[in-house]
C-alpha cells in the first residue's frame, strides 16, 4: 500500500486521464489524453484512415465514423477500442514507500 503521508512542502495534485486502448491484429496501441474528446478524436482518425481497407461502402461523417467503424470491427472480432478513466497522482512529494519496479513487455515497452 502506498503512503499518503505528506510533508508541508508537498503538493498532492490528482488528475483524471483518459487511457485509450486500440487493439488490432498487429498489436495494441495505448495513448493517454487529458480529456475524452482527445481520445475520441484519435478513434475518429483511426477509423478514417482504415475505413476503405475494411469496407467498400462510403464512410459516414466524422461525427459517426469512429463509433460505426469499431462497432463493425467488434462484429468481426478484429479490432477493439476502449477508453479507461484513470487517476494520475501528479503530486510533487517523495513517497515513504520504496519505488515499485517498472514492468516491461518482451518488446521493451512498458505495460499498463
Amino acid at each position: 500500500m502506498l503512503s499518503e503521508t505528506m510533508t508541508p512542502g508537498d503538493q498532492h495534485i490528482a488528475q483524471i486521464v483518459h487511457v485509450a486502448i486500440y487493439d488490432h491484429p498487429h498489436g495494441t496501441d495505448v495513448r493517454v489524453f487529458l480529456d475524452r474528446d482527445g481520445a475520441l478524436n484519435w478513434r475518429t482518425g483511426i477509423a478514417r484512415e482504415w475505413w476503405s481497407n475494411a469496407w467498400d461502402d462510403d464512410p459516414p461523417p466524422d461525427e459517426e465514423i469512429g463509433e460505426e467503424y469499431f462497432n463493425r470491427m467488434l462484429d468481426r472480432g478484429d479490432e477493439f477500442f476502449s477508453i479507461q478513466l484513470c487517476d494520475l497522482d501528479a503530486g510533487d512529494h517523495a513517497s515513504a514507500d520504496p519505488p515499485l519496479p517498472t514492468l516491461r513487455s518482451d518488446s521493451g515497452g512498458a505495460l499498463c
